[in-house]
């Protein structure tokens, strides 16, 4: 862990020094935030799991918000793009509905597609156990509300695509990218864990016909990408 963590300051700090470049160094520090506080939920989950502890629904959600990655990696992506300021760090920091339910879809489609094989080895409660434990229910009627909820927050993020928010329309664009990319990855079976059925996405990137691909990319670079 010491090596690791080592590593990952190292990757930072060449980060800081790069982005201080165009006075960005701020950013760094942003991302630092969300590190720590995706780490501190990791360690409620390892708590959990060391003592066969499955904890009410409620209370796995809102860890597994944070534990979700999406902060850090949404901050990181952040650090990247010259249109990321400080607004766009406190807009992502301050968790708006946008947010969160982005975390929720990743959390929990997840679970639905892993969670069986996740059991077979030393792992957490996952929010399937955890829903059904909570609710008295069986897996299958667990794993059906939660289809029911990540439908929901699709709905929560498309309402804030549809409103001003505090930050631009291309902002927004790079966060729900990042769900769809969850929701490809997971729609149908853990392709997290099993990527080779997702090389044909990825050879569909480098396509010269495809279109969408070098629209987005001019994007990025209008944006000081």
């Amino acid at each position: 862990m010491k090596v690791l963590y080592r590593n990952l300051l190292n990757l930072y700090d060449e980060t800081e020094e790069e982005v201080s470049k165009d006075g960005r160094s701020f950013s760094v520090d942003y991302v630092k935030y969300e590190i720590k506080e995706m780490t501190g939920a990791y360690f409620v989950e390892a708590g959990w799991c060391d003592k066969g502890h499955v904890p009410p629904f409620n209370e796995y959600a809102a860890n597994g918000l944070t534990s979700s990655g999406y902060g850090a990696i949404t901050a990181s992506s952040f650090a990247g793009l010259k249109a990321a300021g400080i607004k766009e760090f406190e807009w992502l920091k301050s968790r708006p509905k946008m947010i969160k339910a982005g975390m929720l879809v990743l959390r929990l489609m997840n679970n639905v597609v892993s969670h069986e094989d996740e059991q077979k080895r030393v792992h957490c409660a996952s929010g399937v156990q955890c829903y059904m434990k909570h609710y008295g229910v069986s897996g299958n009627e667990a794993t059906k509300d939660l289809r029911k909820m990540i439908a929901n927050a699709w709905k929560d993020i498309n309402e804030d695509c549809m409103r001003p928010t505090a930050v631009s329309m291309f902002i927004q664009q790079v966060y729900l990218n990042l769900i769809r990319t969850t929701n490809l990855i997971y729609e149908h079976d853990d392709s997290y864990t099993n990527m080779l059925s997702l090389k044909p996405y990825v050879v569909s990137l480098f396509r010269p016909e495809n279109s969408d691909v070098r629209v987005f990319v001019g994007d990025l670079a209008s944006a000081g990408f």
